[in-house]
């Protein structure tokens, strides 16, 4: 086989022969005018002329003399676009052009970016500019020609043009920068009204409510309130629609029409459905269970106590009881409850309201309500209550759960005990340097709660046998039981992470109840001690110092506490 021979010059030629020619060096040539001020505190920066969008604000040209030391490149900056032959950086939006000069391996970097002139939110509800004072020699820009590139942003709606003209005006006196001054505001919408019922008749306080002052009313619940055959009780007011919103660009943005509350009438009240009024059938006794929820019913006085010369009590009627319920009797009522005295180890249910002049008192006493609940303390016991809870001066040691919200007077006391609601707390004073820490819990589905405790006691329980049966046998004998109380472990610790308390959403769902939780607190008028723990939905926390005057919310985003000081 013959091979074919180059000659060495041959060769010599073919590897220093270049691929290709290198880049001209050309020189950078700014298209748009800047100059130096100082403002009324003689601090000197720079301004520079608005660039319109598609404007070139930078090309490269051939030098007319010896080409620069090193090669130019140019590098779009935010808001700029470089063009196809890398020669010009072009404005992508309107605004003022900032320039930017680097060196990198023998490399001049021109880098421009654009501040923009308008900027719209993001949920696009306003509109706010940036201004540079003008540049000298350069046109100003006019209102007319701001109206026009507001026109080609879509911004259209709820523009002030008296506040154009003065901040135009501003930044030229004043010769310095203005940064995001808001120029149009969209329109919110006005989301519809729930119906309710409008009372014909004095119903009196409702102890809970939020009055127009933002306080809490905390007058008496006033009790058995007659009323007539055929008398008109309340007339039910439908829900509106509520008025739509505007945003800047013109868009609606779509209002939350009013819920469509249901009425429920039972015993002697009747609900006429195309009219909306409630009236009584029979002579009788106003039982409002809540705020669409009506009764009438007669009332029967049960004068002292209730004990063996009474016996049980089981009452279709409002009840009005004068002396003290004793220890392991019932007492049920279809319509409300006034109990003077106290009820002490006793079991009570209630379809309507419960108002306890006295105390509830006992381990072993436990009471229902499917209305408000509204007594002077507690010590020991069980509440589970539908509608509000008003604690008039302690609760010590007690198990309340409310679908309500739980108010206590600014003077009552918390102490040692287990307060839960699916809506907000609002409390006196919590916990003491001595007792038992406090446990309270807002946003949550109390049944969930429970539980939830109930979970996180049997977790603690099997790890605590974990660690005995380690330190007895260690990791090599009885291997099975090991794995076994592992396995156990393991699955309660799913079985809590899993569990959502957030009323509304699915148990074992993801669903983290935003919109639910935003309205959610726990305020404290006086003081809460340090140990007491928290817990708003699905987050829980330990109060770290003592603190007064407090209210604890969630950070929707993070799901962290938010301390607010009252």
């Amino acid at each position: 086989m013959v091979a074919k021979a180059y000659s060495t010059e041959q060769g010599n030629h073919a590897l220093t022969r270049p691929d290709k020619q290198p880049p001209p060096r050309l020189i950078p040539k700014l298209l748009f005018e800047t100059e130096t001020l100082s403002d009324s505190d003689n601090n000197s920066f720079q301004t520079v002329e608005l660039v319109r969008k598609g404007q070139p604000l930078v090309e490269l040209l051939a030098p007319p003399g010896a080409p620069p030391r090193n090669p130019t490149e140019l590098v779009p900056g935010k808001n700029t676009l470089l063009s196809d032959d890398k020669c010009k950086l072009l404005a992508e939006i309107d605004g003022y052009p900032l320039l930017s000069k680097k060196s990198n391996q023998g490399i001049d970097l021109i880098m421009i970016s654009v501040v923009p002139l308008l900027s719209i939110a993001d949920d696009k509800m306003s509109a706010t500019i940036s201004l540079y004072p003008p540049v000298r020699n350069s046109p100003e820009l006019s209102r007319e020609t701001l109206m026009d590139i507001l026109t080609s942003q879509e911004i259209r709606f709820g523009i002030s043009l008296e506040n154009l003209d003065r901040l135009l005006s501003l930044c030229k006196e004043k010769r310095s920068p203005l940064k995001d001054e808001t120029i149009a505001r969209g329109l919110l919408p006005l989301n519809g009204k729930a119906s309710f019922l409008r009372f014909e008749i004095e119903v009196g306080p409702l102890p809970g409510t939020i009055m127009g002052n933002g306080k809490i009313d905390f007058r008496e619940r006033k009790m058995f309130v007659g009323v007539s055959k055929g008398q008109i009780i309340a007339k039910r007011i439908p829900p509106t629609l509520g008025t739509p919103g505007l945003t800047v660009t013109g868009e609606e943005v779509p209002q939350i029409p009013g819920e469509n509350l249901p009425v429920t009438v039972s015993d002697d009240a009747e609900y006429d459905e195309e009219s909306g009024i409630i009236r009584a059938l029979q002579n009788g006794i106003l039982s409002l269970v809540s705020e669409n929820s009506i009764k009438v019913c007669a009332k029967q006085v049960i004068p002292g106590n209730i004990d063996y010369s009474t016996g049980n009590i089981e009452s279709q009627d409002a009840v009005e009881i004068t002396g003290t319920i004793l220890p392991g009797f019932r007492v049920k009522t279809h319509g409300d409850l006034l109990l003077k005295g106290n009820a002490r180890s006793a079991n009570i249910k209630c379809k309507g309201n419960l108002v306890v002049k006295g105390g509830i008192l006992g381990k072993k006493c436990k009471v229902k309500v499917s209305g408000d609940a509204d007594f002077g303390f507690m010590e020991q016991g069980q509440l589970r209550v539908k509608g509000r809870v008003i604690i008039r001066k302690q609760a010590y040691y007690a198990k309340i759960m409310a679908n309500g919200e739980i108010h206590c007077e600014n003077s009552s006391r918390i102490l040692a005990g287990l307060l839960m609601s699916a809506s907000s707390l609002n409390l006196g004073n919590v916990g003491s340097p001595n007792a038992p820490f406090s446990l309270l819990a807002a946003g949550i589905a109390p049944g969930r709660y429970l539980r939830y405790l109930k979970i996180r006691s049997d977790l603690k329980d099997v790890e605590q046998e974990r660690l005995v049966f380690l330190q007895r046998y260690g990791l090599k004998q009885k291997v099975n039981v090991l794995k076994s109380l592992e396995k156990t472990v393991e699955s309660l610790h799913n079985d809590l992470t899993k569990l959502n308390l957030i009323p509304g959403t699915d148990a074992n769902s993801a669903d983290r109840g935003i919109e639910y939780l935003r309205t959610i607190a726990i305020t404290v008028q006086g003081t809460i001690f340090s140990g007491t723990e928290l817990q708003i939905g699905n987050a829980t926390t330990i109060v770290k110092n003592d603190l007064t005057g407090v209210r604890f919310t969630l950070d929707s985003h993070t799901g962290t506490f938010i301390e607010t000081s009252l």
